[in-house]
């Protein structure tokens, strides 16, 4: 193969718009010819006559020094272009939308490429110019004969009349491996970008200078601070919309405009320094509007260029780790802290050759679709109307939804959020937000040219180190993250169409957002296998199944089991779309199967293997098995009855699977068979793994009673590890371990309850392990729990409670309500049903029940408990169950809103909250009394009454600050004569209360407020009970 290589590179395959380009200079050299044709006839001057057929036969040829495509000139060393094998003549890459990933396969010695027009055997005919250049040739063979003018007229008439239909060979990938069955045709663009202008860069050059900068800026690292608030902030938002626009409104730069959206983050949120402040960024982000305004992308670039050389190489050990863990927890990013820390804890690896290579396995070339698989037949007509409730209101709220890192842009889910959702921006984020809801719609209504899409369907590809080596290579899990952008957008189209897609895809298939689909799947493949027909149940793993889905075949089949997202679909998955690796040059590409980080994967996933799915059980209209059941959550699928129809199941799975992209893995397939039926599985299953005992199926365990018991210890003792990790932390950083616990980690042993039943004795030792290890942990203090404070711990927050559940005691209960809220899912499983009817209202009223029982039932604790405290317990556990008492507990340490307690603060309050004693604090108070919490809150020597007042009234009047005018701490009381006060009250002249403020109840009119702290355990309120204690001191 040979190859031109380049600095640069485009790649966008849309033909006529180059080629149009150059009619107006080759019409105007056709007419000069023409007219000294004219000329020598008429003369008849032989020698004109052969100077000119020269001057047609050099203007004909198409030498290397031309693109056969575009016919524009080579610049050497500076574009990238390849040559045909059968006709030697050359073509720029991005005239064919040839990829770079593309370009370097074929970059390999052993490759062969042919143009398409070879291929279709009609070179001249097919090929832009084609029909310039023949006829041309044809006047050189006949140099004597005149050359009518209407002919050359003629050729260029007709060939732009060609030009304005759409050619769809072109404008998909030139391979014929990437031309999918049965695809609606691309519409022909309104404008092309020949007649934008922006700055002083005009027409192809924009869509040159975008292309190249977005490939340079996804090699960059993460380094964007957040949009500055003010004018300055408006104006990007302004820039983002109308980019956006362009886009949405098919604007001659609609080609480049997603690119453009996204390379806008990377060039104008470019951090100057590790430590710069706000003003510095209103600073830079003015003068690089400027600079995007006038099209001065170098600039932008080469400032980008310097910051990224200056930034620091990451660490990776395990104290960064941990710092990590608290850093993405002071986020509010739980799920991600706990990735860092425990044993599911993982880590990046570099690309080097190997990981690269096996990352390459993992997203293999894409493989033709076979016409068995192919759907037919009239598709359904999905009219425009049905996506308008795709609003800049939704797109707000999925924004807000949206959590995650960056994709290649670098623009997180937060700084998306920032822009989309903050009201400091004024009316701009609304705009934007319906700026994206008018291309949401687009998208999912009109078929777009794929290469408009590159930027928007990129992702980043991060390779996780799995911790084990496969058939003597790293096992890596890949983990793509797609566009911030992609996935708000892909959210609320599935807001859209999820039940569309529920309903052609349930109950059979439940990944596709049922509201308990995985535990319905668990419940049912349970009850399944406790049937006494059923002889056995098997569990089916597939290799790599995301990744080989045919995707082709899925395009084709998605317009019929799911029309209503078929248009979204094969606009973002039409072209392969690229991933990128940090550290490794070359861009991979995703040709098959789903892309990671997009939100309508698993819908896409699970419509395309529908046509398997109806195809295992039926033949026709007559069901192929006795009792045979199956269930399926996305790859993972189990089914159950009669072993001879499992494996007449099997079989048709192993046969029909790899056509749509399943291929079955045996090695890690599991049957699980009842104990007098194990020969019998073993001959009719050789190359399964056959057991008796269970196995692990969706999280949970299938099988017996012995099995389910070795496989939850194996559960408890990595609980237990992932614990004292979280212990150590708590030594540092309590009220993050807290967090952290309550929020994320508690819930994985929540899960396993939930859909594991008879497991609550075995959780007896991680429940010891919570008493007498972490919570000791969070309160820094050695002590062996007692039952009453372990108990009083175990209640909810709102009830006094630190909200640590006795999971021993909850696990039960868990597995009862999980199946109340599943049973209808679960017995349409069961039952094989065809239809399978969400009841929103159904499931809306059976979640309220299950709250109501759960509140009633921490009730009840909450009353047993306090029964056995003392009456100073009993109050301090009233003032904790006052509402909001418990928000500085429930409430994530979010570093951005100031809710962060360190080591002392955390101790204390919890000290606070149960009376307990405090620690490094003096045994005797200054007055000669005995030092203790409820003395040092009330005794006049030590200042802490005066403080608390304090600092509630200047807590008032920060919080009355931005709502009211003229807000004044302590100001004079007018004087006041002959007029009854109540008791108490200060009538001396200058006296003064605690706070005033303009406009609190009407405009204009001030408002006084007086602060009164009331702690109730003081000994003169002791015998006063709570609310009548509150009530009497409003009065006061």
């Amino acid at each position: 193969m040979h190859l031109r290589s380049a600095t640069l590179s485009d790649e966008s395959n849309e033909f006529v718009d180059s080629t149009l380009e150059t009619l107006d200079a080759l019409e105007a050299s056709f007419q000069e010819l023409v007219r000294r044709i004219d000329d020598s006839c008429t003369d008849g001057c032989p020698n004109d006559l052969e100077r000119t057929n020269t001057d047609v036969r050099i203007l004909s040829d198409l030498d290397a020094d031309r693109c056969g495509h575009c016919n524009e000139d080579f610049k050497i060393n500076s574009e990238k272009s390849v040559c045909c094998d059968k006709c030697d003549i050359w073509y720029h890459i991005t005239c064919l939308g040839i990829t770079d990933a593309e370009y370097n396969r074929l970059s390999k010695k052993s490759v062969k490429w042919s143009c398409s027009f070879c291929q279709a055997g009609d070179h001249q005919a097919q090929r832009p110019m084609g029909i310039i250049t023949q006829t041309l040739a044809e006047l050189d063979q006949a140099p004597t004969q005149p050359v009518p003018v209407s002919t050359l007229s003629q050729v260029i008439r007709e060939f732009r009349n060609a030009s304005e239909e759409p050619n769809q060979e072109l404008a998909q990938n030139s391979s014929q491996a990437n031309q999918v069955p049965n695809l609606p045709a691309i519409e022909a663009p309104t404008r092309t970008i020949s007649s934008a202008s922006w700055g002083s860069l005009k027409g192809s050059e924009i869509r040159d200078v975008v292309n190249s900068t977005y490939d340079t800026i996804v090699t960059w690292r993460t380094n964007l601070f957040l949009l500055p608030t003010g004018k300055i902030g408006q104006e990007f938002i302004e820039e983002m919309t109308k980019t956006i626009n362009y886009f949405a409104s098919s604007s001659p730069f609609e080609e480049v405009a997603l690119t453009m959206a996204m390379i806008m983050p990377a060039l104008l949120l470019q951090k100057p320094s590790r430590k710069s402040k706000t003003k510095e960024h209103v600073s830079y982000l003015g003068k690089r509007l400027k600079w995007w305004r006038e099209g001065n992308i170098d600039l932008l670039l080469r400032e980008g260029a310097a910051i990224q050389r200056c930034l620091a190489k990451s660490k990776n050990s395990k104290e960064h780790g941990e710092k990590v863990f608290i850093r993405l927890m002071l986020q509010g990013k739980v799920s991600a802290a706990l990735r860092w820390i425990g044993k599911q804890s993982t880590s990046v690896l570099s690309a080097t050759t190997e990981v690269v290579e096996e990352l390459k396995r993992l997203h293999p070339k894409g493989a033709p679709a076979d016409e068995s698989g192919l759907l037919q037949g009239p598709i359904d007509d999905v009219q425009p109307v049905e996506f308008d409730r795709i609003d800049g209101d939704l797109i707000q709220r999925c924004a807000k939804k949206t959590g995650g890192s960056a994709g290649p842009s670098g623009l997180d889910s937060d700084g998306w959020k920032r822009i989309l959702c903050s009201r400091q921006f004024k009316s701009k984020p609304a705009e934007l937000c319906e700026s994206i809801a008018i291309m949401a719609r687009k998208i999912c209504t009109h078929h777009i040219d794929p290469t408009y899409l590159r930027a928007y369907t990129a992702s980043r590809l991060v390779p996780l180190d799995k911790k084990v080596i496969t058939d003597g290579r790293p096992a890596i899990r890949p983990v793509g993250i797609g566009e911030v952008l992609r996935r708000i957008t892909g959210k609320a189209l599935m807001e859209r169409v999820g039940r569309d897609i529920r309903n052609a895809t349930a109950p059979i298939q439940v990944c596709s957002g049922v509201p308990g689909g995985v535990e319905a799947a668990v419940h049912a493949v349970r009850k399944l296998y406790e049937d006494e027909a059923t002889e056995a149940v098997i569990l089916v793993d597939a290799e790599n199944a995301f990744n080989l889905m045919n995707r082709k075949l899925a395009l084709n089949n998605i317009q019929y089991t799911c029309p209503q997202i078929s248009t979204y679909i094969i606009n973002t998955y039409r072209n392969p779309g690229a991933l990128h690796v940090a550290g490794y040059d070359e861009v991979l590409c995703s040709d098959e199967g789903v892309t990671q980080g997009d939100n309508s994967a698993m819908g896409m996933y699970s419509c395309s293997l529908m046509p398997l799915l109806r195809g295992l059980m039926l033949q026709g209209d007559e069901n192929l098995y006795e009792i045979l059941k199956q269930i399926w959550y996305a790859d993972d699928a189990a089914a159950g009855g009669k072993l001879e129809d499992m494996a007449k199941w099997w079989s048709m799975l192993c046969e029909k699977g790899p056509t749509y992209g399943y291929h079955p893995k045996p090695s890690k397939s599991w049957v699980i068979v009842k104990p007098q039926f194990l020969e019998k599985a073993k001959k009719l299953f050789p190359n399964l793994n056959v057991t008796d005992s269970g196995h692990k199926y969706l999280g949970s365990y299938i099988g017996t009673e012995e099995g389910k018991m070795d496989f939850i210890e194996k559960k408890i003792t990595a609980w237990m590890g992932d614990i004292d990790e979280m212990s150590k932390i708590a030594a540092r950083e309590p009220q993050v371990a807290y967090a952290a616990f309550v929020y994320g980690l508690s819930k994985r042993w929540v899960y396993v309850c939930r859909t594991t039943p008879g497991i609550s004795h075995l959780l007896k030792k991680l429940e010891f392990k919570i008493r007498e290890t972490f919570i000791p942990a969070i309160l820094d203090r050695i002590f062996s729990c007692t039952d009453t404070c372990r108990k009083m711990f175990a209640l909810p927050a709102r009830e006094g409670g630190l909200s640590i559940y006795d999971v021993s005691e909850a696990a039960d209960s868990e597995y009862q309500n999980s199946c109340k809220m599943t049973k209808k899912l679960t017995d349409a499983i069961y039952n094989q049903d065809s239809e399978f009817q969400d009841d929103a209202q159904e499931g809306y009223d059976t979640r309220a029940e299950i709250s109501k029982e759960r509140v009633m039932f921490y009730k009840d604790k909450r009353s047993e408990v306090y029964e056995t405290l003392t009456d100073l317990e009993k109050l301090h556990l009233d003032l904790a169950s006052e509402k909001g008492a418990s928000s500085w507990l429930t409430a994530l340490p979010l570093k951005s809103f100031g809710f962060i307690l360190n080591k002392q603060e955390f101790n204390d309050a919890i000290c606070l909250r149960y009376n307990l004693k405090l620690k490094n604090v003096p045994t005797t108070c200054v007055c000669g009394e005995d030092y203790n919490i409820n003395h040092s809150l009330i005794c006049k020597k030590g200042g802490y009454v005066n403080f608390r007042h304090n600092s509630l009234c200047k807590l008032t009047a920060e919080l009355l600050g931005p709502i009211c005018k003229d807000v004044v701490l302590e100001p004079h009381l007018l004087p006041i004569s002959n007029t009854v006060l109540p008791p108490g009250s200060i009538t001396a002249d200058n006296a003064r209360c605690d706070v005033s403020a303009v406009g609190v109840w009407n405009p204009l009119e001030r408002a006084f407020f007086d602060v009164r702290v009331f702690h109730a355990p003081a000994p003169s309120n002791r015998d006063t009970r709570l609310l009548p204690g509150c009530t009497t001191n409003t009065r006061r």
